[in-house]
């Protein structure tokens, strides 16, 4: 099994990123499909890759914080990334995932999400888990609703951007997490 192998599926290892994941995470956040959908994150070389990986992945996991991870195709090529956030305007972990364009329609993001929402519920015990998506994303949504998330509205992150899409998902049976109109 991989080195750092979080979960396996059918089809995929999900494992902690590596600051050797650098050349993919170039390629996956300077997709059109990334800038449009989730924004430009200004990582545009093997430096700023790295500073992306440090921040958004391994100091989340020093830190023993939820984190995305890197999704591999059980060969070890790498084509996606999916895990939890922890955003200050939510008030759960935040489902998030992104996928290398050739990949996407072939139910990766469904298999690769639908165990990480297994982890959370049974390993990390959270109650809940919200997800994101750009007003027009309609396959993201389609794939939350899959996943059981429900549509709970629109959230305004900031007050210089359009909308967001907020989704929610119960994982301990109680009610959702709700959020004021």
């Amino acid at each position: 099994m991989a080195e750092g192998t979080v979960l396996s599926t059918h089809r995929c290892i999900i494992r902690k990123a590596l600051l050797s994941d650098a050349v993919f995470i170039i390629q996956l956040l300077n997709q059109k499909s990334f800038i449009d959908n989730i924004g430009d994150k200004n990582v545009f070389d093997i430096s700023s890759a790295n500073e992306y990986i440090q921040k958004s992945f391994l100091t989340p996991y020093q830190s023993g914080l939820t984190a995305p991870y890197i999704v591999c195709l059980r060969t070890g090529e790498q084509i996606g990334v999916a895990g939890f956030y922890q955003r200050p305007y939510l008030k759960a972990h935040d489902l998030g995932y992104a996928f290398i364009d050739k990949f996407t329609g072939q139910g990766f993001a469904l298999e690769s999400c639908k165990s990480l929402m297994n982890f959370a519920k049974t390993t990390l015990a959270l109650p809940a888990v919200n997800a994101i998506t750009d007003l027009s994303n309609e396959g993201s949504q389609r794939l939350l609703i899959k996943l059981g998330f429900i549509d709970i509205g629109f959230l305004q992150v900031d007050p210089h951007n359009k909308p967001v899409k907020l989704f929610t998902h119960d994982l301990a049976g109680s009610a959702a997490v709700k959020y004021p109109s």
